[in-house]
């Protein structure tokens, strides 16, 4: 049966305020370590786009240190982006190869990094849609056990 790969379904805190069934919702969930992580790269073009990241994935309190290697790649793939772009635009989007007029190969590229850093961003909750889908309190809760679930969902 087709459908979602394994992993990307609702989160459980999600489905907890939505009253999902207990048989549906993971109790043993792991928790990434609270924290932010360091920029794994001294590329210069990618740390401006990882600092500008961090800081407002900071301050809508959604960032781990286990995003690491996924918003780095969300980084380098918007570097990859706007040098595409930067290309098409002064080389223009149309060609001559040959003696033919073709599409230039950086549209594809970008065409490319514009889709990775489209699921990355909605993993990060970089769009305005992927945010309605999150829910951040005033005050850090506590992580939820087996037991707290069960009694949120009972109740």
């Amino acid at each position: 049966m087709a459908g979602r790969p394994r992993g990307t379904g609702t989160p459980t805190a999600l489905k907890l305020l939505k009253g999902e069934r207990s048989c549906r919702v993971n109790s043993d969930e792991p928790q990434p370590e609270d924290g932010i992580p360091q920029c794994p790269t001294k590329d210069p073009e990618v740390r401006a786009i990882w600092d500008y990241t961090v800081d407002q994935l900071v301050k809508m309190r959604t960032i781990t240190m286990a995003d690491r290697d996924a918003l780095h790649t969300y980084c380098e793939q918007v570097v990859i982006y706007r040098k595409a772009a930067d290309l098409v635009r002064k080389q223009g989007a149309i060609i001559g190869v040959e003696g033919r007029q073709i599409k230039h190969p950086g549209t594809i590229v970008m065409k490319e990094a514009a889709a990775i850093v489209k699921m990355f961003g909605r993993d990060f909750g970089l769009s305005p849609a992927a945010r309605t889908a999150i829910k951040v309190s005033d005050q850090q809760k506590p992580k939820q056990t087996g037991a707290d679930a069960s009694r949120l969902l009972s109740g």
